[in-house]
């Protein structure tokens, strides 16, 4: 009994607040308003993961949410590559990327959403750190802060 409710637990935890794999969606960033994208509408493996201003038609700023198991990957529509851990880091600072999806159960492409409601936090499976940004802009992994909207995500649906 225990440990069926333990496991329903954990699924709530990495739910993500979406309805269907088909559809694409933008990240928001609570505290900026602006939405993850890569930098200079990058294709190329490695690229980093950036926040930017929002453009209805740019197809960087597009993901789509595939459940993997009780995990997400987020693929990039323009790029077809995964939100990716660089180097598979653990440490806070760590660099975010886009990669090709290994698809091999590597757990740095692999994203669970913390939290209840609409705003949450987007866990690495791999270094149980959080999506945030840096001065920057640019995407890093940090511990989890429940107070920091930096760290807080939102879902909207590409029309």
């Amino acid at each position: 009994m225990f440990r069926a409710l333990a496991t329903l637990a954990a699924c709530a935890l990495f739910t993500a607040p979406v309805a269907a794999d088909d559809k694409f969606v933008r990240l928001v960033n609570v505290d900026s308003g602006k939405v993850l994208s890569v930098k200079d509408n990058s294709e190329e493996a490695s690229a980093r993961a950036v926040l930017a201003k929002l453009e209805d038609d740019n197809k960087t700023q597009q993901w789509k949410l595939v459940k993997d198991g009780t995990h997400l990957k987020l693929v990039n529509r323009k790029s077809n590559k995964v939100l990716d851990v660089n180097d598979d880091s653990k440490e806070e600072g760590g660099d975010i990327i886009i990669w090709d999806d290994k698809d091999e159960g590597t757990d740095n492409q692999r994203w669970a959403w913390v939290g209840d409601g609409k705003e949450r936090q987007i866990k690495s499976k791999s270094s149980g750190l959080v999506l945030d940004v840096d001065g920057e802009g640019q995407l890093i992994q940090k511990k989890a802060d429940e107070k920091s909207k930096k760290q807080l995500w939102r879902v909207e649906e590409v029309k």
